[in-house]
């Protein structure tokens, strides 16, 4: 019979222990990396992201609801791919577009830099009015904005920074989708969304993958307004309503001065936008969104919203749906 060598039986116990230790270490920090990066909401509050092609855009198309996401507990995080100067700006864009006889190139830039400061301080004030302060500015030229791996890139690394659940951007196939701002920054949002959960060595932040993308609709996006609009306008599928909390609508936009936005244009525009929103939804004022992938639940749910008028009387109909509140609200110059 074969001697039993219990000093080796003992050391190989020992071995195995330690490697056992070893690998039990090396699942448990696995799970820790995992569990940081697959935790989709704690304590019920989400991260939210919006890029918007100009400054203004981050608030005045869903300024509203994103009001309501801070008030439930939620974080808003806003970014705005270009100055924004070229196309909305009283001076840059509704002076040197006649042309810039009389200026120098030192002068040129020392304005736009101006310009470009004064703006950026309105839209902080502006989002301040709906409780945002983490507002961002990637500062690209608006001269022509492009789909290019640079602004893909820069967005990505803001995305693996904010880990948001939910994005929000313009509806891709805006104005006939053509090569247009609005829709080019929802392209490189939702191209900035797939690169944002892979791998970047030279990123210090881990990946993140995006649960899902809402695109913010103006009314341009959802009526054709020219002949290519023809088969690329869009459908909305999901509204929020905003009526509690349109007056700062309208005050916000009347913050914006840099781009003429102050006074009747505030008024009429949020009464025209999210009045006309609401007119469809048996409010006074909504904001309309596209969400990106269907919902998915155990049940189908029938909003509250819908379920409170489906059979109400008519006149409580006519005196809630129908009252202004856009076009009375006061101005800083009133």
């Amino acid at each position: 019979m074969k001697r039993v060598n219990r000093k080796a039986i003992k050391w190989r116990i020992f071995i195995l222990s330690i490697a056992m230790l070893i690998s039990c270490s090396i699942e448990i920090l696995a799970g820790d990396v995992s569990t940081e990066n697959n935790e989709q909401v704690i304590d019920g509050k989400l991260r939210i992201l919006v890029v918007g092609g100009h400054p203004a855009d981050v608030f005045d198309h869903c300024g509203g609801t994103l009001l309501h996401h801070i008030r439930a507990g939620d974080s808003v995080t806003c970014l705005a791919l270009t100055q924004g100067l070229r196309v909305h700006d009283k001076v840059v864009s509704d002076v040197f577009r006649f042309g810039t006889e009389g200026y120098t190139k030192e002068q040129i830039e020392k304005i736009c830099a101006e310009r470009e400061k004064i703006k950026y301080d309105e839209v902080k004030s502006a989002c301040a009015l709906f409780g945002i302060s983490d507002v961002r500015f990637l500062r690209y030229d608006d001269k022509i904005l492009l789909i290019t791996p640079e602004l893909i890139d820069a967005v990505a690394r803001v995305i693996r920074e904010v880990k948001p659940h939910l994005v929000i951007t313009h509806y891709p196939k805006s104005n006939g989708n053509t090569i247009d701002h609005h829709g080019n920054a929802a392209k490189i949002t939702i191209a900035a969304c797939g690169m944002a959960g892979t791998v970047d060595f030279e990123d210090s932040n881990s990946s993140w993958r995006v649960t899902d993308l809402a695109y913010m609709l103006n009314l341009g996006d959802v009526t054709a307004l020219s002949a290519l609009d023809a088969g690329s306008t869009a459908v909305p599928n999901y509204f929020v309503d905003v009526t509690d909390v349109v007056e700062l609508k309208v005050k916000a936009l009347d913050i914006m001065r840099s781009q003429q936005y102050e006074g009747e244009y505030a008024r009429k525009a949020t009464e025209a936008w999210s009045g006309a929103f609401g007119y469809y939804n048996r409010t006074p004022y909504c904001e309309g969104f596209v969400l990106n992938k269907p919902i998915v639940s155990d049940r189908i749910h029938i909003s509250e919203h819908w379920l409170k008028r489906s059979n109400e009387m008519e006149k409580d109909m006519f005196d809630r749906d129908f009252k202004m509140i856009a076009p009375f609200v006061p101005m800083q110059k009133d």
